[in-house]
């Protein structure tokens, strides 16, 4: 059965080429729409419709995604795909934003043009059918705002992409204050931020994790809050909720990282969401009282903790509240410590744009913090206890 194709564009070339490159087993249509309520009627009054083609130009974009965005919603079953005459990331990306699941640059690949509109297909029809797989999701959470849990948090992910299957990439979700941190610490200049991706949750995909999800060296993937935010980010917390559901279908692992500045429900509801929480504190007395406060608000509202452990950050010995007087206190498991820098390797890899893992990578906080990612992944109830002093030496 051939492939039915519908071509909204202004240029006539774009029908032609098509039909050139695609060969015998796709019919096109070439129609220029008043707006989406008319392109929408159309494509109805066709009968069966494979697939709708878009071009798009600087001068028509908002037009032309203003329809892409109704179709989808009206009708989500067809696969949508952008054309263009060259391949302006600016409009691929808003393209990939409006729902196009590709995108074809005019007489480029010309071989392969038969090839790819199958592909746009079968990615369609995996798309409408529910995800069955679902990777590993940990969250770090502190009771207040502070660098630390982007800096944990980035370095798990980190750790965990280590060990990982290559063919099961990990994803980054820093949604905490500052904001955008991750993305400064691992040097990333972000263009698509996990509000976008919050906005975009119901046309989220391969394609538009390809297209648009920022990406570091090591091959992390990595949503941050934008870095010039001022003020509590603004968005609907039932959309983020689903944007974990849907990345735990397209990723092995998932770390998120946030603070407590949201309302008890929506805390309790990442909790929910979470294969492991770890509760970030370090030794002080106003640290621990917050993550006290906070515990107290959440088992108020009966949020279940059974999956939620102690790590304590920057530890020192007798310079506080030791972890396991700490982990009384807050009636928590004690998952574990990161040891505190020894020759301020932290904070030269905060300034420097790198992971402490190739700044400082004798420091104890990268055995610990692959220790924590190893224990998460294993479904350990806490970290091993690394070696230290003259054991750690010789060892």
């Amino acid at each position: 059965m051939k492939t039915q194709a519908v071509v909204v564009a202004d240029d006539p070339v774009y029908l032609s080429w098509l039909e050139n490159a695609a060969g015998s087993n796709a019919e096109f249509s070439l129609i220029r729409p008043l707006d989406a309520e008319d392109l929408i009627e159309r494509v109805q009054m066709m009968g069966r419709v494979d697939a709708v083609f878009f071009q798009f130009e600087r001068s028509n974009l908002d037009a032309r995604l203003s329809m892409m965005e109704r179709l989808v919603e009206r009708i989500p079953d067809v696969a949508v795909a952008g054309l263009g005459a060259d391949s302006n990331p600016d409009v691929v990306l808003a393209a990939m934003r409006a729902g196009a699941r590709d995108f074809f640059v005019l007489r480029r690949d010309e071989t392969d043009v038969a090839a790819l509109l199958s592909k746009l297909l079968r990615r369609s029809q995996t798309v409408a059918r529910p995800q069955q797989r679902q990777g590993h999701l940990y969250s770090v959470l502190a009771a207040q705002p502070l660098d630390g849990i982007a800096f944990v948090s980035s370095h798990l992910a980190l750790a965990c992409h280590e060990q990982m299957p290559k063919s099961e990439p990990t994803l980054l979700i820093d949604i905490a204050t500052p904001p955008g941190a991750a993305a400064i610490f691992l040097n990333i200049s972000q263009s698509y931020s996990v509000l976008d991706a919050i906005n975009d949750v119901y046309r989220c995909d391969q394609t538009l994790i390809d297209t648009a999800f920022s990406r570091h060296a090591s091959g992390l993937y990595v949503l941050s809050l934008p870095e010039d935010l001022i003020g509590r980010p603004q968005f609907v917390f039932d959309d983020f909720i689903k944007l974990l559901q849907v990345v735990r279908g397209l990723f092995g692992c998932v770390i998120v990282g946030f603070d407590a500045h949201w309302p008890v429900d929506c805390i309790s509801a990442v909790l929910q969401q979470s294969e492991r929480t770890l509760m970030l504190s370090d030794q002080s007395i106003i640290k621990s009282r917050h993550s006290k406060y906070l515990l107290r608000a959440l088992r108020l509202e009966d949020c279940p903790l059974d999956r939620t452990a102690l790590l304590v950050d920057s530890y020192r010995k007798r310079v506080g509240l030791e972890p396991e007087n700490l982990a009384e206190i807050l009636d928590l498991p004690l998952f574990g410590r990161l040891s505190a820098s020894t020759h301020h390797g932290r904070i030269q890899a905060m300034n420097a744009g790198e992971p402490i893992f190739s700044i400082a990578p004798k420091e104890p906080f990268c055995v610990d913090i692959r220790s924590v990612a190893t224990a998460l992944l294993g479904g350990q109830p806490k970290m091993d206890v690394n070696k230290s002093g003259l054991s750690r030496l010789f060892g």
